[in-house]
C-alpha cells in the first residue's frame, strides 16, 4: 500500500463527483425464457442419499476462471489500524441455532450456502437441494433436488435465496440449463408460502454468468455476475413480470465503466439488497466493488460505486454511471486460493482453504433511516506477512444531496492468532450492525461466529463479544474448497440477524449452520456499561481516574443507575449515575473513586458494571478492559522481514519491524543484525518511535548471501536504559540459493501445474508466475506448501503430476527435479531425482516418477522443479542456470523416516478397477485399512469433480462408480484415506 495516498484523497474525491456525472447505455438486453409454473415445492420428492457418484449430482463445483493468474505486486499491504481485541458487550443469546444441511444430503463442493427468512419460513439452499423450515428449524419441505424443482434436472450449482418483502415473495435461483448451460434458472413463488408453487425463468447469457449475486431492489431484482470467468457485469431483472408470472421478463445488462477486475480469478461486485421497506422515490441502483492497488491499474485502496437507472418502459434509455471512487483505509485483498492451495490453515494437516482474497462479501445491505440512507460493505482483508484473515467493514451514507462517503470503517482481526474470512453483514432498524463469519487457523478447526456493533459506540469498533455459532468438528484434507459465500438476512422484524454458513462436522463431511441473533433485546429496563474510555496503556499512577460510558439498551427511559467498579476481581467503588438516559442513549460517567495501576510492567483487569434495580438482561452489565503500566523504555525487534527465507546469490536487504512496548517516544538507538554468529552491523534508528508504535527499519549494509548455504540472522535493538531486555531480538533462518531467470519469457512453457502427494499447486491459465515479484523473471518461491515424504525402502516411490503449457508437441519441453538434501542452497548433481524428462502432451497432468534415497536426511529441505524448452537456451539438468522459455519452481518436503502406518498400509493395499456397460465402474480397494476412506474422480487436466467417501466391507472398500453422464475420455481414480491424503491411484476411459 502507498502510504502517502491520504495526501491525494480530496482530489480523488473531487474528482469522482465530477466523473460520475458520466451515463452509459446498456451492453445487451436479454428477454427471459418462461419455464412454466412447478407443481408446490412441498410436493416434489425428497433428496434421498445416494452412494452412486453420478457426475450429474456429485461433483466439485468449479469457479470458471479464464484470466491469467497474476500475483499482485509488491508486498503484502501490513494493515496498522486494526481491531486486535474481542468486544466486551455480551450479546443475548443464539434465538435459533439449528443444522441446515449437509455433504451426505448434497454430494457437493463446497456448498455455497444461502438461505433468506420471512415472516414464518427460513429458505435454505446449498448446491443440489432446497429445504424449508419454519423459525424454529421444523423442516417443512426437502431437500429436494435444486434442478429438479427449477424445471431441467440439472444441477450446475451456484444457488442464490432471497426473500423480497416488498412483495412477501420468495426468490430461488442457480446455474440454468439453456443456451449450453451459460444461463441462470430463477424461481419466485408464486404466493407468500415458499412451499408452494413457483414461477421458473431462464435467461442465456452471451457467456458463462459465473458467482451470480443479487439484490432486492424497489423497482428489480439487481446483480452481478463473472462473465467467462474474465470479466463481470452488472444486471437488473424485471422484478413486476417475475412477480406476475409473465411470459417474457426482461434483463438489462450493463459493462461496469473503468472497472478494473482482480486479476486473481473471482471477480466479485455485488448489488445493494434492500433491507426494510421505507426507501426514497426514485432511488437508482447501486454496485459496488473493491480496487486493491496491488492491482495493475490501480493507484490506491478505494471502492467503486456504480449507479443504474432503469427505464422499464424504453429499456434502452437505461444507463449506467461512471464511478463515484471512495478511499479507503488500506487493505490487501490477496488471492482467493493462493497458489492453487490457500491462506487459511487448518490443525493436523498440510491442506489450507480458499481465503476468499478480492471478493465483496455477499450481501452489501442497504438500510434507508430517511433522513440518511446507510450501505454496509464487508470483505477480507489479509493483515500480515502470514496471510492472516481480517475483516474489513464499511458503512456508507448518502442523502437526498450528499454522495456516498464513508461514515465509518474498521479492520476486525483479534491478535489470537485465528484468521477471520468469509463475512456477512447487515444494520437492523436501530442502526446497530451484526457481522457472522467463519473463523479457522493452524490450531482450529474452521468455524462460525458473530459480533456487532450497537449504535453510538465508538466509530470503526465491533463492540460486542465474539459469540460462537458452532466449532469446527474436523478439517478438510482432499480440496482446498471451502464456502464459496455464507449468507446473513434480516428477520422482516426488522431487528432478527439470520446466518448460515458451512463448516466440518468431521474430516471431509461439510454441514451447514442456520442460526439467529439479534442485538436489540426489545427489553424495557435494559442498562449496562459499553465502554471503559480511561485509562488506557502508559506510565500509570496510583490514582488513576476511570472514565465509562453507560447506555440504555432498553425502551423504557432510565436514571439513577447504580455502578459498581472492580480491579482484578477485587471491588473498589460503588456508586451512582444520577443523569437520565432515554431509549439507546449513552452517557460518559466518572467514577469519584481512584484506582492503583502504579506497579510498572503490570497488566491490570478493569470491571465496570451497572446495577440497575430490575434489569430485564444481565449480561450486558458489565464491560471489561485489559490496562496495562507501561515500561518507560522498552523496545525490541518483532520480525526480520527482509531477506526472504529463499533468497537469490548476492547482497540483500536486511529490513526488521520494531516496537515501542514502552509508554516513552524513543528515538536515535541502536539496532544490529549478527549473521551466523559472527561480527554485529550496528546502525542508527535515528526517527522517532511513539509508545506502542511500530515501524520498519532498512539497515544501510547489505548482508552477503554471494555463497550458497544456510544463513542464520539474529536482529535485536541496543536501547541502553531499555528495562525488559527478554523482547529485544528475534531471528531468522535464510537459505541463499541460485534463482534462475526466464530471459525470454514463461508464459507458454511454465508448469502451469505440480502436484506432489498433499501439494497441489495451480497456477491456472497463465501457468506461469513470478513470486515475489522481486524474483526473477520465471522463478516461484512455492516453499510455504509443504508435504512429507518417506525415505524407508518400500514406501519411498511417488508419483509427481505435473502438467505445462506448451502446445507444440513432445519432445520439447523437459522437466527436472532436485531436493537440496544437505540444505546447502547448491543442488548437486547427486540430489538430481528427475533428470530431464520429457514431457509427451500438451496441457495434461502427466506422471513422473520421483524416488526418495533409502536414509535420505529427515526434515524439511527444498525442493526444486525446473521445466524449460529445450529447443531454446538452458541447460535443463542445471539447476542453476538461466534459460530461454520456461519456469522453476521451489518448494518444501519433509523428509521422515518414521512412515504412518494408515498411510503404509494404503501405500501397500490393490486397487482394481472393473468395466461394467453403460460406462460404469466398479472400483475396489483391497487393505488392512480400517479408516475413513474415500474415492475422487480427475479429469486428465487435474480438475477434481468428484469426491465421496466409501465404507468397508470385509477386507475391501468398494464403490460402483456411474460414469455414463461423462463426456469421453480419460479420467483418474484415486481412493485411500480421508484424513492423510494418501491414496492408490487407477486410470479408467469413459467411451
Amino acid at each position: 500500500m502507498r502510504k502517502n495516498f491520504y495526501l491525494f484523497a480530496l482530489s480523488f474525491f473531487a474528482i469522482s463527483i465530477t466523473f460520475a456525472q458520466q451515463q452509459f447505455p446498456p451492453e445487451e438486453v436479454i428477454v427471459g425464457t418462461f419455464i412454466g409454473k412447478t407443481v408446490p415445492l412441498r410436493d416434489f420428492e425428497t433428496i434421498v442419499d445416494d452412494q452412486n457418484m453420478d457426475p450429474r449430482t456429485l461433483k466439485i463445483v468449479p469457479n470458471i476462471s479464464t484470466t491469467e493468474l497474476q500475483l499482485n505486486g509488491g508486498s503484502p499491504t501490513i494493515i496498522n489500524n486494526v481491531q486486535k481485541t474481542i468486544g466486551g458487550i455480551e450479546s443475548l443469546p443464539l434465538e435459533q441455532n439449528f443444522i441446515g444441511a449437509s455433504s451426505s444430503e448434497s454430494g457437493f463442493l463446497p456448498p455455497d450456502p444461502t438461505g433468506a427468512v420471512g415472516p414464518n419460513h427460513y429458505v435454505h439452499s446449498v448446491n443440489s437441494l432446497v429445504k424449508i423450515f419454519d423459525k424454529t428449524g421444523n423442516l417443512l419441505a426437502g431437500p429436494t433436488s435444486l434442478g429438479t424443482f427449477l424445471g431441467f434436472g440439472g444441477n450446475s450449482g451456484d444457488p442464490i435465496v432471497l426473500y423480497d418483502q416488498l412483495a412477501d415473495r420468495y426468490v430461488v435461483s442457480e446455474f440454468g440449463s439453456i443456451n449450453g448451460g451459460n444461463s441462470l434458472a430463477i424461481g419466485v413463488s408464486d404466493t407468500n408460502d415458499p412451499t408452494g408453487a413457483y414461477n421458473v425463468y431462464q435467461f442465456a447469457f452471451s457467456g458463462f454468468p459465473d458467482y451470480p449475486h443479487y439484490g432486492v431492489w424497489p423497482d428489480g431484482y439487481y446483480g452481478t455476475i463473472n462473465l467467462n470467468g474474465q470479466t463481470t457485469r452488472a444486471f437488473a431483472m424485471e422484478r413486476d413480470v417475475m412477480l406476475a408470472g409473465g411470459a417474457n421478463p426482461q434483463i438489462v445488462i450493463f459493462s461496469l465503466p473503468n472497472v478494473v477486475v482482480n486479476p486473481n480469478q473471482v471477480k466479485s461486485p455485488e448489488a445493494a439488497n434492500l433491507l426494510g421497506t421505507s426507501f426514497p422515490a426514485n432511488t437508482p441502483g447501486y454496485i459496488t466493488y473493491l480496487q486493491d492497488d496491488a492491482w495493475g491499474g490501480v493507484s490506491f485502496d478505494h471502492l467503486k460505486v456504480w449507479e443504474m437507472d432503469i427505464d422499464w418502459g424504453t429499456i434502452g434509455n437505461s444507463t449506467i454511471s461512471a464511478p463515484l471512487e471512495i478511499p479507503t483505509m488500506p487493505f490487501d485483498a490477496g488471492e482467493l486460493f493462493g497458489n492453487g492451495n490457500g491462506p487459511i490453515e487448518q490443525p493436523g494437516t498440510t491442506q489450507k482453504l480458499a481465503g476468499h482474497g478480492g471478493i465483496i462479501s455477499f450481501a452489501a445491505n442497504y438500510r434507508s433511516f430517511g433522513t440518511y440512507n446507510s450501505w454496509l460493505i464487508t470483505f477480507n482483508t489479509f493483515i500480515d506477512n502470514d496471510d492472516t484473515g481480517g475483516i474489513r467493514w464499511i458503512e456508507l451514507r448518502n442523502d437526498a444531496t450528499n454522495p456516498w462517503t464513508i461514515f465509518q470503517e474498521g479492520t476486525y482481526a483479534p491478535a489470537d492468532g485465528h484468521s477471520r474470512f468469509m463475512s456477512s453483514s447487515a444494520m437492523d432498524a436501530a442502526g446497530n450492525i451484526g457481522i457472522a463469519f467463519s473463523i479457522g487457523s493452524s490450531t482450529l478447526p474452521v468455524g462460525l461466529r458473530y459480533t456487532g456493533r450497537f449504535d453510538g459506540d465508538p466509530l470503526g469498533t465491533m463492540t460486542v463479544a465474539e459469540t460462537t455459532i458452532v466449532n469446527g468438528g474436523g478439517v478438510r484434507t482432499n480440496s482446498n474448497r471451502y464456502g464459496d459465500y455464507s449468507h446473513l438476512t434480516m428477520d422482516p422484524n426488522n431487528f432478527t440477524f439470520w446466518y448460515t454458513a458451512d463448516y466440518f462436522s468431521s474430516n471431509n463431511a461439510w454441514r451447514t449452520q442456520i442460526a439467529a441473533f439479534s442485538l436489540s433485546g426489545g427489553f424495557a429496563n435494559d442498562a449496562g456499561v459499553n465502554a471503559i474510555n480511561t485509562p488506557d496503556n502508559g506510565l500509570l499512577t496510583a490514582n488513576e481516574t476511570v472514565e465509562i460510558s453507560v447506555r440504555n439498551y432498553g425502551t423504557s427511559t432510565q436514571s439513577n443507575i447504580p455502578l459498581e467498579l472492580r480491579v482484578d476481581g477485587n471491588l473498589v467503588a460503588t456508586e451512582l449515575f444520577t443523569g437520565t438516559l432515554t431509549s439507546n442513549q449513552t452517557a460518559t460517567y466518572t467514577f469519584i473513586q481512584t484506582i492503583d495501576l502504579s506497579t510498572p510492567g503490570q497488566t491490570y483487569s478493569i470491571e465496570a458494571k451497572t446495577l440497575l434495580v430490575g434489569d430485564e438482561f444481565t449480561n450486558n452489565d458489565a464491560f471489561t478492559k485489559e490496562v496495562t503500566h507501561l515500561l518507560a523504555n522498552d523496545i525490541g525487534v518483532t520480525e526480520i522481514t527482509s531477506p526472504s527465507p529463499i533468497s537469490s546469490l548476492g547482497n540483500e536487504t536486511v529490513s526488521v519491524t520494531i516496537k515501542n512496548f514502552g509508554a516513552t517516544t524513543q528515538s536515535n538507538f541502536d539496532v544490529q543484525y549478527i549473521v551466523n554468529g559472527g561480527t554485529p552491523v550496528v546502525e542508527t534508528f535515528t526517527g522517532s518511535l511513539l509508545s506502542e508504535e511500530e515501524m520498519t527499519f532498512d539497515f544501510a549494509q547489505q548482508v552477503d548471501l554471494t555463497t550458497p548455504g544456510l544463513y542464520v540472522i539474529d536482529a535485536k535493538t541496543n536501547l541502553a536504559s531499555d528495562q525488559d531486555t527478554s523482547n529485544d531480538a528475534t531471528t531468522i533462518n535464510v537459505t541463499s540459493s541460485c534463482l534462475p531467470e526466464a530471459l525470454l519469457g514463461c508464459n507458454l512453457d511454465g508448469i502451469k501445474k505440480f502436484v506432489l502427494n498433499t501439494i497441489d499447486a495451480d497456477d491456472g491459465a497463465n501457468g506461469c508466475n513470478t513470486e515475489p515479484a522481486s524474483s526473477p523473471q520465471g522463478y516461484a518461491d512455492r516453499t510455504n506448501l509443504s508435504t512429507t515424504l518417506s525415505n524407508l525402502a518400500g514406501s519411498n516411490t511417488y508419483t509427481l503430476r505435473a502438467q505445462q503449457n506448451w502446445t507444440g508437441g513432445p519432445g520439447v519441453e523437459a522437466l527436472s527435479v532436485w531436493i537440496d538434501f544437505d540444505d546447502n542452497g547448491t543442488f548437486d548433481s547427486s540430489e538430481q531425482l528427475i533428470a530431464g524428462q520429457f514431457f509427451q502432451s500438451s496441457n495434461v497432468l502427466e506422471d513422473f516418477t520421483l524416488t526418495i534415497p533409502v536414509g535420505a536426511p529427515q526434515g524439511p529441505h527444498v525442493l526444486r522443479a525446473k521445466a524449460i524448452d529445450t529447443s531454446g537456451g538452458g541447460d535443463i539438468n542445471d539447476p542453476c542456470t538461466n534459460f530461454d522459455y520456461g519456469e522453476v519452481q521451489d518448494y518444501t518436503v519433509v523428509i521422515d523416516d518414521i512412515l504412518n502406518v494408515e498411510d503404509k498400509t494404503i501405500l501397500e493395499s490393490d486397487i482394481i478397477v472393473t468395466s461394467l456397460p453403460n460406462n460404469i465402474f466398479e472400483v475396489t480397494l483391497i487393505t488392512d485399512f480400517d479408516g475413513e476412506a474415500f474415492i475422487s474422480v480427475y479429469s486428465i487436466l487435474g480438475q477434481q469433480l468428484a469426491i465421496k467417501s466409501v465404507e468397508k466391507n470385509n477386507d475391501r472398500y468398494t464403490y460402483r462408480l456411474d460414469m455414463s453422464y461423462a463426456s469421453s475420455g480419460v479420467y483418474l481414480i484415486r481412493m485411500g484415506s480421508q484424513i492423510n491424503n494418501t491414496f492408490k491411484t487407477a486410470k479408467i476411459i469413459v467411451k
